[in-house]
């Protein structure tokens, strides 16, 4: 059970945690500023070159002020959609 970066569900994360980051009126160095990481860094996670770790994507919704659990709550409903029940 592996998930490449590049799966839908990570995709929509991405786009959530960057829709998010845009909400707050950050830009891509602020936000690497507050998590004490590079610019790069950020940007790759966005653009999906570079995997987020879980306890990452916690300090990430905590350096933007939301709360992690909507950003699992996201990521369940994508799931939700593309399991297709047995007959």
């Amino acid at each position: 059970m592996r998930y490449s970066r590049n799966s839908n569900n990570y995709s929509i994360l991405r786009a959530w945690l960057k829709a998010r980051r845009l909400d707050s009126g950050y830009s891509i160095r602020t936000l690497a500023e507050k998590l004490d990481v590079s610019h790069s860094i950020v940007g790759k996670i966005e653009d999906g070159t570079r995997k987020l770790e879980v306890f990452e994507f916690i300090e990430y919704c905590e350096a933007l002020g939301v709360d992690p659990h909507v950003g699992v709550d996201v990521i369940l409903k994508s799931m939700e959609k593309q399991i297709t029940p047995f007959p």
